[in-house]
């Protein structure tokens, strides 16, 4: 691969991630990285196992801040942290579980030496339980995780939103995909999906949606017909299935969630209840 040269004018590259717990993804993530880019800064949300290890074997080129949410922070502000520790002049911004083809790194250095862009979109080639997927939405992503360190900051919850200050005419669009492994389990992605479900809530809280019976059983079909039928997810056969139904299952969990919370029966109602019918039968 192309190696920067940093006593030359070029334009520095640093890679920005967020860690908890990546001693598995970990040394893929940073061995495919070394050799191009300038930093590498990682924050890291606290994790209990090799993480901060690993990373500390890769050079003084690996920064990793040990830097746990506080109450009310989110992704977007770990990443936050991570663009505030860069010093490079260009940051390409990555989960642990991505990884940077020869192809697609051989165009992000030739990109960010161009003087009329300032940022670039670039797509991804995702993979669902190992498998590269086609359809189901999940070609869907191609977000500005390319920019200058001075104009990108991030927002939202747990799928972070992009504060970008530039006009449209700065942004450019890589052709080359970024390899996304994603979960290194089906279970792993039944766990994360209680943690997903909490922002799709917390919308429909704000929308000030009432759910009903209907809502959850139209939540469902609809987000399986999109994912499975408009989105061509049967393309990727039995993993479309089911990437497809667990994405509809994720959303009927979520408005069944909400509806308990505005339906609540307490438990210490049932007690009173209970309590009501020993003293009409004592009675």
């Amino acid at each position: 691969m192309t190696k920067f040269n940093n006593g030359s004018k070029k334009n520095t590259l640093g890679v920005v991630a967020i860690a908890y717990n990546e001693e598995i993804d970990l040394p893929g993530f940073l061995s495919h990285l070394t050799a191009w880019v300038d930093e590498i800064v990682i924050v890291d949300d606290g994790s209990t196992d090799r993480t901060g290890e690993i990373a500390h074997t890769y050079g003084d080129k690996v920064k990793f801040l040990i830097s746990p949410r506080e109450e009310g922070q989110y992704y977007s502000d770990q990443r936050n942290k991570g663009i505030a520790a860069s010093e490079s002049q260009w940051l390409l911004h990555m989960d642990i579980d991505e990884r940077v083809p020869p192809e697609l790194s051989r165009e992000i250095i030739q990109a960010i030496q161009r003087k009329d862009k300032d940022a670039y979109r670039f797509r991804r080639l995702n993979y669902f339980m190992h498998r590269p997927m086609k359809g189901g939405g999940w070609s869907d992503w191609n977000l500005v995780h390319l920019c200058k360190r001075k104009y990108l900051r991030f927002g939202g919850m747990y799928h972070e939103t992009i504060d970008l200050q530039i006009p449209d005419s700065r942004i450019g669009q890589l052709n080359k995909k970024m390899y996304h492994f994603n979960d290194s389990s089906y279970n792993e992605r039944l766990r994360k999906s209680l943690t997903y479900q909490e922002e799709v809530i917390k919308h429909l809280r704000e929308r000030g949606v009432r759910v009903g019976l209907w809502n959850m059983i139209y939540a469902l079909c609809r987000e399986f017909g999109v994912k499975y039928f408009y989105k061509r997810g049967f393309q990727d056969g039995t993993t479309g299935f089911i990437s497809a139904f667990h994405s509809s299952f994720a959303m009927f969990k979520a408005y069944a969630l909400l509806w308990e919370e505005q339906n609540r029966v307490t438990r210490a109602q049932l007690e009173k209840e209970m309590e009501s019918e020993w003293n009409r039968n004592n009675n």
